[in-house]
């Protein structure tokens, strides 16, 4: 005599619950992720970004040709640990190739975010001689921030840029 064995839905098995738990899960939270996503733009990109995409590599050999031709270096003088609603000094130093102070020339200290759009800013520096340029940074979020501080005497201009950590 044979035995019959009664065949169970697989809907009865836990394994199969297990699966479409996991599907569901990541369903959902992919969903979620892509609503933030649209719901929240970054704003990391700039106003005339076609324009911009298309010289980018004429703009960087300009860049490795103003470099080589000025000989200029800079020099970011920074806190270690820059702490949040702080004034603290930030200072920039440009000499030449020979050593010589770049002196009576324009700076400008400019700080984004990266994580988000509409905290940016921009402040003059001031000279404040032997080839120095100085201004006092507060920063009002904690996090990551693009520090870019742009030095022009006359048609000559180059910069620097360093991303620091702010502490809160």
């Amino acid at each position: 005599m044979a035995k019959v064995l009664k065949r169970e839905s697989a809907l009865h098995n836990p394994w199969v619950w297990l699966l479409i738990g996991i599907m569901g899960v990541t369903l959902l939270v992919n969903g979620a992720l892509i609503t933030i996503a649209f719901l929240s733009p970054p704003g990391l990109v700039v106003d005339d970004y076609y324009k911009k995409g298309k010289t980018y590599l004429y703009d960087q050999a300009q860049t490795q040709k103003d470099e080589a031709r000025l000989g200029w270096d800079l020099q970011l003088d920074m806190p270690k640990t820059p702490l949040l609603n702080s004034s603290e000094p930030y200072l920039v130093r440009v000499v030449d190739n020979a050593g010589q102070a770049i002196e009576g020339a324009q700076a400008e200290f400019a700080a984004f975010r990266p994580a988000e759009y509409g905290n940016d800013f921009v402040l003059a520096m001031r000279d404040v001689g032997a080839g120095y340029y100085a201004t006092d940074v507060n920063f009002s979020l904690p996090g990551n921030w693009d520090l870019i501080v742009t030095v022009q005497q006359g048609e000559d201009k180059l910069d620097i840029a360093k991303r620091i950590f702010v502490k809160d």
